[in-house]
């Protein structure tokens, strides 16, 4: 799996793993680093998360059963191949 295609997945899924977890948007954003619009524009399906932010919502919610269910069960070594393969 590439990294566009994470990128799309993950995407696609933010909104779910933010329920998952019973975070805010703000609480969301924040953990995240990035702002409420950011993430209220990812939900929306208006923009897809960077790479960065995808890395970090896989890596702090590794456990999440959305995540697991979209990108892998071994999310961290999906996203270090993934990382990998680009350079």
């Amino acid at each position: 799996m590439d990294q566009e295609t994470i990128i799309d997945r993950v995407s696609t899924k933010v909104k779910l793993i933010r329920v998952e977890k019973n975070y805010t948007q703000d609480q969301m954003a924040t953990v995240l680093g990035i702002s409420k619009k950011s993430l209220v524009q990812i939900e929306k399906r208006r923009n897809n998360a960077n790479w960065t932010t995808t890395v970090a919502l896989c890596a702090l919610f590794r456990d999440s059963e959305v995540i697991q269910q979209t990108v892998g069960y071994d999310v961290l070594t999906i996203l270090e191949t993934a990382a990998h393969k680009e350079n």
